[in-house]
Parts: C-alpha cells; structure tokens; sequence
C-alpha cells in the first residue's frame, strides 16, 4: 500500500503545483490535505479505480517530519475512535492495526488505507471550502490558514 491522491485532487492543485515554487511534490498536495482532514476529523472512502499511488515512502523532504505526520494521523485516529491513552489494551490494539516498523512508511496497509481517508477528507472539505481551484500559491496559502485555524 502506498500514499494515493484523488484524481481528482491532481487536476485542482495544477495551477499552483510547479517546479521552483516550494510546492512542486505531488505529496505537497496530499500533505495540505492530510493536514486538513485530521484537524478537522474528516476522513472519507474513495475507490481505487479514482485515486492515483504516487509514492511508497516518504520523499526526502519529508522523511525529517514522517514520525510527526504519523503521529498526528494516530491521535486523530484513536480520538475517531474514542480510546484514550490511558487504555492501554485498546491502544495496543489499534497501534499494532496500524503500524508496521518494517514497511517503508511505518504503516500497516490498513494505516496507509485510513491516512489516505483522512487525505481525501481533506481534499474534500477544500473543494467544499474553495469557491475554485486556487489560482495562486500565495492565495492557496493564505485561505487555507485561516480555513485551517476556524
């Protein structure tokens, strides 16, 4: 299992996704929109057949902060959940569900497949946010922080 991004999210991140710009990685898009979908604890399903695999592992870029990024995707998934961190049998469970030290991310095929939910949520809560794909990266960056931090 591999980090995937709604077709979708390709065609409406085109304007601001360039060489040179700062976002330029497809990853940079599912990153705005995993962030999203955890703070706000939207995650939702998408078939396959509409999503495009686009990396196995994290990008250089981003291998400095994958332990942060799994770790804000796990508390957001045990808060879905409702298990604090005083259960420790429950906790068990779900980080063994989870996680694998050995795969190329860390996650189990079933914590890559619930981070990908989490990624479409939040790519749909930016369609659901934006009047229109963004234009501008500037622009993008701006509505998405104050969208972010409502």
């Amino acid at each position: 299992m591999a980090f995937r991004i709604p077709d979708k999210a390709k065609q409406w991140f085109k304007h601001i996704q360039h060489k040179n710009s700062g976002f330029e990685l497809e990853f940079d898009s599912y990153y705005f929109c995993l962030v999203l979908g955890i703070s706000k604890g939207k995650k939702q399903s998408l078939p396959n057949a509409e999503t495009t695999e686009f990396v196995q592992q994290f990008p250089n870029e981003y291998k400095p902060n994958r332990h942060l990024i799994i770790a804000m995707f796990l508390n957001a998934e045990l808060k879905s959940l409702g298990i604090s961190l005083e259960e420790r049998s429950a906790l068990n469970k779900q980080l063994t569900r989870l996680i694998d030290p050995i795969s190329a991310t860390g996650l189990s095929e079933e914590g890559m497949r619930e981070m990908n939910r989490y990624a479409y949520g939040g790519f749909r809560e930016l369609q659901n946010q934006f009047l229109e794909p963004p234009r501008t990266l500037d622009g993008f960056l701006v509505e998405y922080y104050q969208f972010l931090n409502t």
